[in-house]
């Protein structure tokens, strides 16, 4: 993929609600989706965008070898038709979180609140027993037990959150994902980035995220060591995908910080 195809790609989105601009990015394998349970809530204060990135969901296909530095200008360029000059807040989840963070250093005084959930960007990340997928052939049945599976192993907690609605957004995000963000959560892009950026800072992390399980302390020490200012919250009792498991909980320090 040359440069002139790279950096006219639009990115899809789903907008809704009426006020200040606010834009979602979801986690990598995803797409808008991961904001399903979140758009009433955040709506009724903001005009919500939640963008599919480049290589998700609905957006156009980007190079896989695509550097981190070339796949952020992407993003930022994607976003000038949908927010235009206005300054605006930017909440990403996991990759999407990594992906907000390096947006929000570039863009500086037009990002004006950034909240980041689950994120990565801190370093090696804990490697997790995930079953690989199986090809069609293998049936609809096969292929739905394994994602039940690596949804309680990776993104919620609880066996009850893993729902018939969570299974067909896995589903449907595998099968339009194009681009691979692993390298990105793996980086320390997130902990190099936190001092430079000029939003308020708001950091998310459900109580059993798997990617930060033991080491939540420290990690709350590392975010204050190089950002003393970031709001922490953990969310009791859900996992990686807390905006989904514990909808209404993060709905409420959502608003609580964005719209403060």
């Amino acid at each position: 993929m040359n440069d002139s195809i790279a950096s006219s790609l639009p990115l899809a989105v789903h907008t809704c609600g009426e006020g200040p601009p606010l834009v979602l990015f979801h986690g990598g394998m995803g797409s808008w989706n991961h904001w399903t349970r979140n758009f009433d809530a955040l709506a009724s204060r903001f005009t919500v965008h939640a963008v599919d990135l480049p290589g998700y969901g609905d957006s156009p296909r980007i190079a896989k070898s695509t550097p981190e530095d070339r796949y952020l200008d992407v993003v930022i360029e994607g976003l000038q038709p949908i927010v235009g000059a206005q300054a605006f807040s930017l909440v990403g989840f996991s990759f999407g979180g990594v992906t907000a963070a390096m947006t929000a250093a570039r863009l500086g005084a037009r990002v004006r609140k950034l909240s980041l959930i689950g994120v990565g960007g801190f370093g090696p990340i804990k490697k997790l027993e995930l079953r690989p997928i199986p090809p069609e052939s293998a049936g609809a049945a096969a292929r739905r037990e394994v994602f039940r599976y690596n949804l309680g192993v990776l993104m919620l907690a609880q066996p009850s959150s893993v729902t018939e609605e969570s299974i067909d957004f896995y589903d449907a995000n595998f099968r339009r994902t194009r681009f691979d963000g692993r390298e990105f959560s793996r980086s320390m892009s997130v902990h190099d980035t936190l001092s430079r950026i000029e939003a308020e800072v708001q950091i998310i992390y459900g109580e059993h995220d798997p990617l930060v399980r033991g080491a939540m302390q420290q990690r709350i020490d590392t975010v204050h060591a190089v950002r003393p200012d970031a709001r922490f919250d953990v969310v009791a009792g859900s996992g990686h995908w807390a905006q989904y498991e514990a909808a209404e909980r993060v709905n409420r320090l959502l608003l609580e910080f964005l719209a403060a």
